[in-house]
């Protein structure tokens, strides 16, 4: 895990510009970060990270690392958990100097070009310059699990693993009242693309940007439409076998290294799984057990989770996500969030991710992903998305709303919405949040079920079918057979008001509100009629908590501004 900024152009004193943006993403690597300056056409390249060892904790050469055999220099954040693999390949081909990820990606972009990030398995942003040609790369992963942004201003291009790197460098923070709109009139987050900030942009997950001093050039490296084709050619009887066999490499990804890992428990179907996948494949190391839970213990997965590891050598602590934890957290939050907060949950993960912090983890893994493309999804915009009522943002506002357009990749409508939501709408910012989140403490997250193989197959099974049917073969063909006979899983119905905003937050609640008629976008909103909304509940505008908090996450994003 690691923090990559970067400029191309001609930048007054790029070295102290460059420092400024590796400071305001330090948490990302705490190490001393180091910089790679050098001429770039008529003006100049400037590189700079921050970085935090998890794999090859040992042998991991500096970044940004020079390749003099290649003539490219390489940063990477992220994990790359095959790249021994990879190097095995190339050894026929080229000499290595070190042990670690970076000279594989240099050697392997040097033999196979844009073609070599097909034969990465993990989760990755990478920079690469080529001295030589003096043309500058940047690449996400399939499913933008490491995020990427970059701007331009002047005639100069800025990239950086996080926004405010970005406004370190000189970017102006300023809202995108459209973007906005869009969120609080459809739910949804926006293209590929977009950001919740004018002028920054996204490196699309899957997706390339290739610069030569004079253009941007966007290129999809990765097509997840043709990679289901290919799976869907299979015989019925591989299908279930391949996916059963990519579930066992993934658990053992998420379970490599010999750096400090804990395991973030639930009490479900997912836990279930890795659990009986990890006992097959052996115990490691210094791995501790945890599950956090707000509310009653009783009604919570703990004991369920706690049951599920009795057979197992695992401690597992329990931590208690309390309501002063949640008010202390939403302090941290307004430093440094960077787009929409949805709710108590995401406040109750990054608190998680605090006392993980605490407790010295470096890596902590699960089994998360198989809920986001095993079950059913809805289109932001439709009956079922909660929507902040249109009569209380003004006219104008509104107008600048746009309900979202997509492709249409797959022949069944169901398939489109998974597709949509895995790459489009919840599952990106779900990523992007976690990442942001769990960086800002130092802990990387591996989530072992989002191997981009077991979505593909997952795809390839489903042929248009429900979510419940797809659920049930699930069950059948891989679950089932893997799990003890007396599994019992914690009860899918929560607790009624446990989403809420609770009391002790409803001052802080009303008060940012109130804020609102003074601040720099109270144009956005017909603030009496929102204040009569908020300050009357019984009205049913803001019955739905999720309605109040799509608004709260905005006073939460002009805060972070002040």
């Amino acid at each position: 895990m690691c923090g990559l900024a970067g400029i191309v152009g001609e930048v007054d004193l790029m070295e102290q510009v460059l420092l400024h943006m590796s400071a305001a993403q330090n948490h990302r690597g705490k190490e001393t970060p180091n910089s790679w300056v050098s001429s770039f056409i008529d003006a100049r390249v400037g590189l700079m990270h921050n970085r935090m060892k998890t794999i090859d904790m040992a042998v991991a050469p500096k970044q940004p690392f020079e390749d003099n055999d290649t003539g490219l220099v390489v940063m990477l954040d992220g994990e790359i958990f095959n790249y021994e693999d990879v190097r095995r390949q190339l050894e026929n081909y080229y000499s290595f100097t070190t042990r670690g990820m970076c000279e594989v990606i240099t050697k392997a972009y040097d033999r196979w070009g844009d073609g070599c990030f097909d034969r990465f398995e993990g989760y990755f942003s990478i920079v690469i310059y080529n001295r030589w040609s003096e043309e500058l790369l940047l690449c996400r992963d399939r499913f933008g699990i490491k995020p990427l942004y970059y701007a331009t201003q002047r005639g100069n291009l800025f990239f950086a693993s996080e926004i405010k790197a970005l406004f370190a460098g000189g970017i102006r923070p300023l809202l995108s009242a459209e973007r906005w709109a869009s969120y609080l009139a459809y739910s949804t987050y926006g293209s590929p693309y977009e950001t919740f900030w004018e002028g920054v942009h996204q490196l699309p997950a899957g997706f390339l940007l290739h610069y030569n001093g004079y253009s941007l050039v966007e290129k999809r490296w990765y097509e997840f439409e043709k990679r289901v084709s290919l799976w869907s050619e299979e015989s019925p009887e591989r299908l279930p076998e391949a996916f059963l066999e990519q579930m066992y490499r993934s658990v053992g990804y998420s379970l490599m290294g010999e750096m400090e890992k804990g395991l973030s428990l639930n009490g479900s179907l997912e836990s279930a799984l890795f659990i009986s996948l990890m006992k097959e494949i052996g115990l490691p190391r210094s791995l501790k057990s945890y599950m956090h839970y707000r509310g009653k213990l009783h009604q919570s997965g703990v004991l369920w989770s706690a049951e599920m590891l009795a057979e197992t050598p695992l401690p597992m602590e329990q931590v208690k996500i309390t309501k002063s934890m949640l008010l202390k957290e939403l302090d941290y939050l307004a430093r440094w969030q960077e787009e929409p907060i949805d709710g108590l949950n995401t406040i109750t993960y990054s608190a998680f991710f605090r006392v993980m912090h605490k407790r010295g983890l470096s890596v902590l893994s699960g089994g998360w992903g198989l809920n986001h493309f095993l079950g059913g999804v809805s289109l932001p915009g439709d009956s079922s998305t909660s929507l902040v009522p249109s009569e209380v943002l003004s006219a104008d506002f509104r107008r600048l709303a746009r309900k979202p357009e997509y492709r249409h990749s797959f022949v069944s409508e169901n398939e489109n919405l998974r597709f949509y939501d895995l790459c489009y709408e919840r599952i990106p910012h779900l990523l992007r949040s976690v990442d942001k989140m769990s960086m800002y403490y130092g802990v990387q997250i591996r989530n072992a079920f989002l191997n981009h193989n077991l979505i593909e197959i997952a795809f390839a099974l489903a042929d248009g079918s429900s979510g419940k049917h797809r659920k049930a073969w699930f069950s059948d063909k891989i679950v089932m057979p893997l799990l003890p006979e007396k599994i019992r899983l914690a009860p899918k119905n929560e607790v009624e008001g446990l989403y809420d905003i609770p009391t002790e937050l409803k001052g802080w609640a009303d008060e940012v509100v109130h804020d609102l008629r003074f601040g720099q976008v109270s144009e956005w909103f017909d603030y009496p009629r929102l204040e009569r909304a908020w300050e009357n509940p019984e009205s049913g505008v803001f019955s739905d908590p999720v309605k109040a908090w799509k608004l709260l996450s905005l006073c939460l994003q002009l805060k972070s501004l002040t």
